[in-house]
């Protein structure tokens, strides 16, 4: 038997957040940046939480989110265990109603590019391997639906399509998952790496996308309690803490 922080990338919540609209920016990046991106490694990483990936964009188009994470977890059972049967998963999940606005914030796993039909919605993935998020650089482009995109559906082919067509080429620049959520007027694509630097091997992502935000996700050391996070613009983090490795045995 042996323990391996690596994960499947179907046992990822892929979140956008927008917030309660009785919440102006400057409280909604507040309540993010002192308590609740804190207290997510805070509340989830005694019961399995395997990496967090959050961040900002400080002044998003009209329907853009403002807010978009990574939550990863051992396994699907993991997660359902941890915020159906658990205390503190069904506290952290009851915190979500005083911070954002639903439904428009929502979470779900993502599936693999080959088996999302190319007119779905849903959050998809590039390759089925399991990777460790919490090593490695993550980037992630964010950006409203291209003016030269007549549809959703089109607009999600422009980011789906050229992804099949370069998987191959995207292997070999170092890249080793590409986790895709794109509705029908914005697209969040985050790519994790072996490289510090994408170059230029994704930019047909950004020709999809009006005025994209590409951030490098920082990383934010958790040798005790999580530090707080200061949200003045648009930022990306990879909270990095000691896991349970009992949640990690294969």
């Amino acid at each position: 038997m042996s323990s391996t922080f690596t994960t499947p990338t179907d046992a990822i919540r892929v979140f956008c957040g927008f917030p309660s609209p009785q919440l102006n920016r400057e409280a909604f990046f507040t309540q993010l940046g002192q308590t609740f991106m804190p207290g997510t490694p805070y509340m989830l990483q005694p019961l399995g939480l395997a990496a967090y990936l959050p961040g900002v964009i400080a002044d998003p188009p009209a329907g853009v989110p403002n807010e978009f994470a990574l939550i990863c977890y051992p396994s699907q059972q993991v997660w359902d265990f941890t915020m159906h049967k658990t205390l503190r998963g069904r506290i952290y999940n009851q915190s979500h109603m005083g911070v954002y606005a639903f439904p428009a914030s929502a979470a779900s796993f993502p599936r693999h590019i080959d088996d999302v039909p190319a007119t779905a919605v849903d959050p998809l993935f590039l390759f089925p391997d399991c990777i460790d998020w919490q090593s490695g650089t993550t980037h992630s482009i964010v950006g409203k639906r291209g003016s030269s995109c007549t549809s959703g559906a089109d607009f999600r082919a422009t980011i789906r399509t050229p992804l099949l067509q370069k998987r191959n080429a995207l292997r070999a620049l170092g890249i080793d998952q590409v986790v895709v959520l794109a509705r029908d007027d914005f697209a969040i694509v985050w790519i994790h790496s072996k490289m510090p630097n994408l170059g230029t091997g994704v930019d047909f992502l950004k020709e999809a996308l009006a005025t994209p935000v590409q951030l490098q996700h920082e990383r934010v050391l958790c040798p005790d309690d999580p530090p707080t996070v200061t949200l003045a613009a648009s930022r990306a983090f990879n909270f990095i803490f000691v896991r349970e490795a009992r949640f990690f045995l294969r």
